[in-house]
């Protein structure tokens, strides 16, 4: 049964929500109606598809839109003995307002939680619930996760489509005008390379997928919050070195 649910305006700034895909941030904010009065949801990709995607198919699996709500850290995944699998909705009580509360039925059963890419039992939501989609028997390391490759248009300057980050992995010619766009004033010379290789080092690891631009986005943001940490321990005025990006002085370097 759906349920009148509240989504507040910091939603559509947060930064980790930001970086999801359209058909992720849509089931993120179906999942509030399907989810119960504690936030807890039953994770059978069939009725979260009749219960939030009734009269269309969404363009990506739910299995791999609900891995990709679980990476960002919006919910948490669990599994039964019997092979069940549920979520939970990350700080669903801090920020919803429910009238005369159910308590959650789902709270109560033996939960053991699940992370992706780790050494559990069945792997969750795979093609025993008719997604599908076969989990490995042998789950792997998300180093050792299968990678997805960009897609480069010749023409296009840069990868299409989602994909895990890679060794080759390069920002934009235009990062540093882009970041300024985005409100992180980089420097000129935008970063070293010990910065790049240790971005990609780590998020390599890690098996995230996102957009190009979603990876520069991220990228300019570790850059800025490093600046901002140097110019501290320094004493320094950290704003007054670097122009707007929209004055004619931020512009210079680019034209």
């Amino acid at each position: 049964m759906a349920r009148i649910r509240t989504i507040k305006p910091e939603f559509w700034t947060d930064e980790d929500m930001a970086e999801l895909s359209e058909p992720a941030c849509l089931l993120a904010i179906g999942l509030l109606n399907y989810a119960d009065d504690e936030g807890y949801f039953n994770a059978n990709p069939k009725l979260i598809k009749a219960a939030v995607f009734p009269i269309r198919e969404p363009s990506v699996p739910i299995p791999v839109l609900i891995q990709e709500l679980s990476n960002c850290g919006y919910l948490s995944m669990f599994s039964t003995s019997d092979g069940k699998q549920f979520g939970a909705i990350t700080n669903f009580l801090k920020h919803q307002v429910v009238n005369k509360p159910k308590e959650s039925k789902i709270k109560c059963l033996h939960l053991i939680p699940y992370e992706y890419g780790t050494d559990t039992g069945q792997g969750p939501l795979g093609m025993d619930q008719g997604t599908g989609i076969r989990e490995s028997k042998t789950p792997l390391s998300a180093r050792e996760e299968i990678q997805i490759h960009p897609v480069v248009v010749p023409g296009i300057g840069e990868p299409i489509g989602k994909f895990t980050m890679h060794e080759n992995w390069q920002p934009s010619d235009d990062f540093v005008m882009r970041a300024r766009m985005w409100g992180h004033a980089l420097p000129a010379d935008g970063y070293k390379k010990s910065d790049l290789i240790e971005f990609i080092t780590y998020w390599m690891a890690e098996g995230n997928v996102m957009q190009h631009v979603q990876w520069e986005q991220k990228f300019a943001r570790l850059l800025m919050n490093r600046r901002k940490r140097a110019a501290g321990k320094r004493g320094d005025s950290f704003d007054d070195d670097v122009p707007h990006w929209n004055s004619p002085e931020g512009w210079k370097d680019f034209l």
